[in-house]
């Protein structure tokens, strides 16, 4: 690992842990390393190093407008839970303000949209015509498990955007995964707790279904737009607040039914070794520390998240090799995701092959905007990806 990231890595560690060992950075590296701040979206964790350099009031200002951008969500979240829960929806806040609190100071979490999902399908509709009276505006986007509207306040004009999710996460091209998340979050099984922020109560997810979905989400973003340091310190710091309340068995079924289990452990045995993420916590699952450190630079590469617009094709598990046998595998297993009842009987098989690759070329065309060669050349891109944590794999679970 390059001394700009174990020097990067060991500022974020002492802000995890509330230690205060010193780091040298050599006058060469402080552009980088403010560059690396900056898409990471940890300025105000790196603020102190830059002190009496010339880079330091432009950090500092970066500092203070995050600091002000979450009391504007914050008054954005309570405004817009307040306006659904006087009109009888429940929703439930994600992420946020909610992992913000986590933090030792919650200003310094980068935020974004605010993310609320409502799990009784029957309120979204309902959500829809009442935020859209309300002066919220939808806006068109490609997901499969969110709404997004964006909201401008009448006096200050400052805009807003909401993600009203009706999934916690987006669709997978392994079926059994979706089927975990449906009924782990569905409106039957999930009880919500309450967290208050700044005087304010919010429903939030329980400690060990909070967890799954942070797994759930690191997966969405390191397959598609980017993962980011941050998720990781998400990730650290609630643990570290909740651990006493967390289900660790019931999360190792989930993380297995859906085979995401190696997901799960990488994650957790890099933020012990990197952000000191206390050992006592779920101290039974380890992981390869050379596969860790593999993982954590891949990570710092990608910069912060980009906006999860699934435009790549992401495979139905990971392959030692992609070649001609691998598409075709690749595009047996979606023949039989698209067409679950028909595809038990072989010899509709050479028909519907037919019809799942002309899907795919519209698809790739219509809804990708891209082209064959280029959706292919992805595809074996995200592979390498979903080789070093083995996406849908247990073999050796």
């Amino acid at each position: 690992m390059q001394p700009l990231y174990k020097h990067y890595l060991k500022i974020i560690k002492n802000t995890c842990t509330g230690h205060e060992e010193p780091v040298t950075i050599p006058s060469e590296e402080l552009a980088d390393l403010a560059r690396l701040a900056e898409e990471h979206c940890t300025v105000p964790f790196v603020l102190s190093s830059f002190r009496g350099t010339p880079f330091y009031p432009s950090m500092l200002q970066r500092t203070r407008s995050m600091m002000l951008n979450y009391y504007q969500i914050d008054q954005f979240t309570r405004h817009t839970v307040s306006l659904l829960e006087d009109n009888g929806i429940d929703c439930i806040l994600l992420k946020g303000i909610s992992l913000a609190s986590c933090y030792p100071v919650p200003e310094y979490r980068k935020l974004g949209d605010l993310d609320l999902y409502i799990s009784r399908k029957s309120d979204v509709s309902k959500a829809q015509r009442l935020l859209e009276s309300h002066g919220y505006i939808a806006e068109n986007e490609l997901s499969d498990h969110h709404l997004t509207y964006h909201y401008t306040f009448p006096k200050t004009g400052r805009r807003f955007l909401l993600e009203l999710h009706y999934r916690v996460v987006g669709m997978y091209q392994y079926e059994r995964a979706n089927e975990i998340v449906n009924q782990v979050y569905s409106f039957e099984n999930l009880i919500p707790v309450s967290q208050t922020i700044n005087d304010f109560t919010y429903s939030v997810l329980p400690p060990s279904e909070y967890v799954f979905y942070m797994i759930h989400h690191m997966l969405k973003h390191y397959l598609y737009s980017g993962f980011g340091i941050r998720l990781l310190c998400d990730f650290t710091f609630y643990l570290r607040k909740h651990a006493d309340e967390i289900d660790f068995h019931k999360i190792h079924n989930w993380c297995q039914d859906s085979r995401i289990s190696h997901l799960y452990e990488i994650v957790l045995e890099t933020c012990r070794i990197y952000f000191g993420l206390p050992q006592h916590i779920d101290s039974r699952v380890h992981y390869d520390p050379q596969d860790c450190k593999e993982f954590l630079i891949r990570v710092l590469k990608d910069g912060d998240m980009g906006t999860d617009v699934s435009s790549e094709l992401v495979g139905s598990t990971s392959y030692q090799k992609v070649n001609l046998i691998t598409y075709f595998k690749e595009g047996h297993v979606q023949m039989k995701i698209r067409f679950p009842k028909a595809s038990r009987c072989p010899v509709f098989w050479p028909v519907l092959w037919c019809v799942t690759f002309l899907c795919f070329i519209r698809n790739t065309y219509k809804i990708r905007n891209t082209t064959l060669r280029q959706t292919l050349h992805n595809f074996k891109k995200s592979n390498q990806k979903t080789k070093l944590i083995r996406i849908f794999d247990n073999s050796d679970s």
